[in-house]
C-alpha cells in the first residue's frame, strides 16, 4: 500500500521493541509523501516519547478486515509548520495481513489488575502520573500508590487482551497486569476500549473489556506461540484418536458382521437349507426307510411274506388234513 494513499487523521499504531519491552503507542496521521509518515506527536504528561538509535520500529495501519504493516522503520522528531511531529522513514512497501488471523488464545488466568487515579480526574492510568515540581506539595500521596482490583485475563495477543472484572473502568483507562508463563511472569500494561456488560448469573464477572496493549514484555510473543503450539498439537491429537476411533469402529463392525456369517453357516450345516438334503439327511433316510415295513402292493407277493410263510409252516404242529381217495405216506 502506498503511503499517499493512507487517510490523513486516521489512526496508525506504533511498536517498538527495546530492552525487555514492547511498546504499543497510537497516534494520528498528520501528512504522507513517498518515503516518509508524520504523525502527532506521541506524548504524556507533557513528557514527549523519545524514540533510540536502537530501537526496533514497526508501523500498523488498520482498514476495516485489513492491516497493513511497515517495518524496521526509523523514527525521529521534525518541526513542520510550526508543530512539532514525530515522523517515520520507510524502506519498503510493507505487507499486508487479515487481521482475523492475529491468533488469540484462551488462558483465563485469575490477576489483579493495577491502576492509578489521574490527579483531579477521574481516568485510570497504567503509568504513575508525573508532577511538576511546584506540584508535589499538593499532590496527594494516594496518588504515588497504585490501586487494585480482582480480574481475570480471558484471552490476549500480541497486540490485544480481553479483562473481566467487576470494577467499573471506563473507555480510555489504562491498567497493569502480570500472566504466569514458562519465562516466568510477564508484566503488560493495556487500554479500554471497548466494554460489554456480562450476565452475573452466568459469568463471575459483570464487565468485560476489549483492550489494546500499550506495553509488554518481548517474552509475550513466545509465550503466545507456545500455547498456540500446543493447542495444535492436542487439536491434532483429538483429530488422530477420532479417527482411530472411526477405523477400530468399522473393523468392529467387520469381524461382528462376519462373525453372524459364520453363526449363521453352522445353522445351516447343521440344520440344512429347506429343498437341498445334506448327506447326513440321506443317510438318515436310508435308516428310517430300513426300520419302516415296506408297504404291501395288491396281487404282489414279496420275498418276505414267503418267508414268513414258510416259517409259519415249519413252526406249525397242527396235523395234515386228510384228502378223500388218497393215502398218506406212512399210512399201511
Amino acid at each position: 500500500m502506498l503511503l499517499e494513499n493512507l487517510a490523513i487523521g486516521r489512526s496508525v499504531e506504533i511498536f517498538v521493541n527495546r530492552d525487555e519491552y514492547c511498546y504499543h503507542l497510537t497516534s494520528k496521521i498528520e501528512e504522507t509523501s513517498a518515503k516518509r509518515l508524520y504523525i502527532t506527536l506521541i506524548a504524556t504528561n507533557t513528557r514527549v516519547f523519545e524514540f533510540r538509535q536502537e530501537d526496533k520500529v514497526r508501523i500498523v495501519y488498520r482498514d476495516k478486515d485489513q492491516i497493513w504493516e511497515w517495518a524496521d522503520v526509523k523514527a525521529g522528531i521534525v518541526k513542520k509548520y510550526g508543530v512539532k511531529m514525530h515522523y517515520f522513514d520507510i524502506v519498503d512497501g510493507g505487507r499486508s495481513f487479515n487481521r482475523r488471523n492475529a491468533y488469540r488464545v484462551t488462558i483465563d488466568e485469575e490477576v489483579m489488575l493495577g491502576y492509578y487515579d489521574q490527579y483531579g480526574t477521574t481516568a485510570k492510568s497504567a503509568d504513575m502520573q508525573k508532577f511538576k515540581l511546584s506540584d508535589e506539595a499538593s499532590a496527594p500521596p494516594a496518588m504515588m500508590v497504585p490501586n487494585f482490583v480482582k480480574g481475570i485475563v480471558r484471552d490476549i495477543s500480541a497486540t490485544g487482551v480481553g479483562i473481566c472484572s467487576n470494577y467499573e473502568f471506563s473507555i480510555d483507562d489504562a491498567m497493569f497486569f502480570s500472566i504466569s508463563s514458562n519465562y516466568g511472569k510477564l508484566t503488560a500494561k493495556a487500554k479500554v476500549v471497548r466494554k460489554v456488560e456480562t450476565n452475573p448469573s452466568k459469568n463471575k464477572y459483570s464487565n468485560y473489556y476489549g483492550c489494546v496493549l500499550l506495553q509488554t514484555d518481548n517474552k509475550l510473543s513466545r509465550h503466545i506461540t507456545d500455547i498456540q503450539r500446543e493447542a495444535i498439537k492436542v487439536q491434532k491429537q483429538k483429530q488422530e484418536e477420532e479417527e482411530l476411533d472411526k477405523v477400530l469402529g468399522r473393523l468392529e463392525k467387520g469381524i461382528l458382521s462376519n462373525s453372524i456369517k459364520k453363526q449363521q453357516e453352522k445353522k445351516v450345516n447343521a440344520h440344512g437349507i429347506k429343498g437341498i438334503k445334506t448327506v447326513a439327511d440321506m443317510e438318515q433316510a436310508k435308516e428310517k426307510q430300513k426300520q419302516q415295513p415296506r408297504p404291501k402292493v395288491e396281487g404282489i407277493v414279496t420275498m418276505d411274506e414267503v418267508q414268513e410263510k414258510l416259517e409259519k409252516k415249519k413252526n406249525d404242529k397242527t396235523p395234515q388234513p386228510q384228502i378223500e381217495g388218497i393215502k398218506t405216506a406212512g399210512l399201511k
